[in-house]
């Protein structure tokens, strides 16, 4: 049980008392108008409040502002001697006597309970132990109470369990100066947590991204390229995680949508998307024929910017973007994605193929949508930039085309990429 008493101390008795760094860490600081007025009302009327005091080390718990103006100004105070069993007994003392300051904002609440957690988790296992029989501290100012859990904690410290929650989150990923403002109350709580979780979430997936796995196969084995009309090519039952593709646009070729349909409903894993750049001549009829056998999720914006743009006559449009279409095989459990993608400025590569993509606007859809390791399949694999982009990018490729010319092309293209390699 914890005790106190009163005695005055004056003079050079005030220096006896200790200042522990690691009780007054827990203490938050005054403002400077909030120090300030302290001072003032201290200067005019003197210290009335008693500082408290740990009796049995003269470690001083609260009232660590008073006892330096005190000082500073020769000024007499004085002290209320608490008697505690343990230094953990004493810490809690002062992480509970916080609770009852009006000025701490709700982080400092939650960080607060965040120090204090173990402390009673440590308590309630040592009753355990001891059948029930252990001492239990208490303020005498305050009746004792066993908080065991979080939401226990949450109710002393004044603010929910959800703040809890999101202040050990924000206190093992936030930056100094988010908590410096946190404690201050220039942010609130919640817009902190979703920023800092947000950002986490986005340097997950960049480190994600960036990394190599390590049964990842050696270059010249991360492809296979197929001479086949994709229709009747022997590509295993749900071996990709991806296609990524540029079909032909004219309407003599609009029946080849309905066979890609078919198709990546047998290659895809469940959950695997097809991504396929179009033209909008014909954009609804290829809507239709692509749903057959997936689930349309999206249509996002590949931009082509510069001064290059392709003039369809017949329409009277300059065009600077194509949609590239998003279909799942099933439902999607992926990342959430941006819906503008891009090519680098007049980045019109036609040297490998007359339909050919750039390298920039390819390895911008890989690296937005796909991680290292993952198997990208091309159908239209053309002059192979998907395949060159996949894998000096470390991701698998499976690249069909039912021109001879074309696969030639890739081959080539990819065996200059592997050997750099």
């Amino acid at each position: 049980m914890a005790s106190s008493s009163t005695k005055t101390r004056v003079g050079p008795q005030k220096g006896e008392i200790r200042i522990d760094p690691e009780f007054s860490a827990l203490i938050p600081p005054l403002t400077e108008d909030e120090r300030l007025g302290l001072e003032q009302n201290i200067l005019c009327d003197g210290c009335f409040n008693p500082l408290v005091v740990w009796a049995e080390h003269r470690v001083l718990l609260d009232g660590h502002n008073r006892k330096e103006i005190c000082d500073q100004h020769g000024i007499d105070y004085t002290t209320r001697e608490l008697s505690l069993p343990g230094r953990d007994d004493a810490k809690r003392w002062v992480i509970e006597n916080q609770f009852g300051r009006r000025n701490l904002t709700p982080y400092q609440r939650a960080e607060l309970a965040l120090v204090l957690e173990p402390l009673v988790a440590g308590k309630a296992k040592q009753k355990q132990s001891q059948g029930g029989k252990a001492k239990v501290v208490q303020n005498s100012a305050q009746p004792p109470e066993r908080r065991k859990t979080r939401a226990e904690l949450a109710n002393v410290a004044g603010v929910s369990h959800d703040s809890i929650a999101k202040a050990k989150f924000l206190r093992d990923n936030a930056d100094e100066r988010t908590k410096d403002r946190l404690r201050k109350g220039e942010v609130s709580l919640h817009a902190a947590y979703k920023y800092v979780s947000k950002q986490k979430r986005q340097d997950e997936k960049t480190q994600a991204k960036a990394a190599v796995p390590a049964d990842l196969p050696a270059a010249t084995d991360r492809y296979r390229v197929i001479h086949a009309e994709f229709q009747r090519a022997g590509v295993g039952m749900a071996s990709a995680d991806w296609i990524i593709t540029d079909p032909p646009y004219s309407k003599k070729f609009l029946p080849l949508y309905a066979d890609l349909s078919e198709f990546a409903a047998r290659v895809l894993k469940p959950g695997g998307s097809l991504l396929a750049m179009v033209g909008q001549s014909y954009l609804p009829e290829v809507l239709q024929l692509l749903g057959r056998h997936l689930k349309y999720q999206w249509a996002l914006a590949y931009h082509t910017p510069g001064g290059q743009a392709v003039q369809l006559w017949e329409r009277k449009v300059n065009t600077f973007w194509k949609p590239v279409l998003w279909f799942v095989k099933g439902r999607y459990e992926g990342d959430w994605i941006g819906d503008v993608c891009r090519s680098n400025v007049n980045d019109n590569d036609k040297q490998h193929h007359e339909w050919g993509q750039s390298e920039s606007g390819m390895a911008d859809i890989v690296e937005r949508f796909t991680y290292p390791g993952q198997t990208i399949c091309d159908p239209f694999c053309g002059g192979g930039t998907t395949g060159v982009v996949a894998v000096r990018m470390n991701r698998l490729f499976i690249g069909l085309d039912s021109d001879e010319e074309a696969i030639e092309t890739t081959r080539r293209r990819l065996a200059e990429v592997t050997a750099d390699a």
